[in-house]
């Protein structure tokens, strides 16, 4: 008759293994999923700064300032820390203010990448991204 041996392997470095080469991969792809929320959330609100600052020109007696203010309170409201300068830019068109003018307003933020000094990206400068957003309307008749 054989004789069974019972013998019990500790796991416990192998369990300390697998994390260490996982986690790092792990957690890249969890900053990925957060950088890729920022990115879509800038966005979204340059899309919607861009239609806001559009609608309010045609709308306005005097466009070029109305959508200027249109975007700083757009920005302000959705995203904190908006202001034109470094990282917001704006290029408001308006040709003239007669009925059926084509207005385009092209709104721009900088926002910031994670990964710039590991993986480069394109368009990056500075670890900054430009997110466009642009809208155009023409200018409706005042009543």
């Amino acid at each position: 008759m054989k004789k069974i041996l019972n013998v019990s392997y500790n796991q416990n470095g192998n369990v300390l293994l697998e994390l260490a080469l996982i986690l790092p991969v792990l957690l890249l792809f969890i900053s990925g999923i957060v950088q890729f929320g920022f990115i879509l959330n800038a966005k979204i609100a340059v899309n919607s700064a861009a239609y806001e600052a559009a609608r309010t020109a045609t709308l306005s007696e005097e466009p070029y300032s109305s959508a200027t203010t249109a975007i700083e309170n757009y920005a302000n409201g959705s995203l904190p820390g908006w202001k034109f300068g470094e990282r917001l830019k704006a290029a408001i068109n308006i040709p003239d203010t007669n009925p059926g003018t084509l207005i385009t307003v092209e709104v721009i933020y900088s926002t910031p990448v994670f990964f710039s000094g590991i993986i480069r990206f394109p368009g990056t400068v500075k670890g900054f991204t430009d997110i466009k957003g642009m809208s155009a309307m023409r200018i409706e008749e005042k009543e």
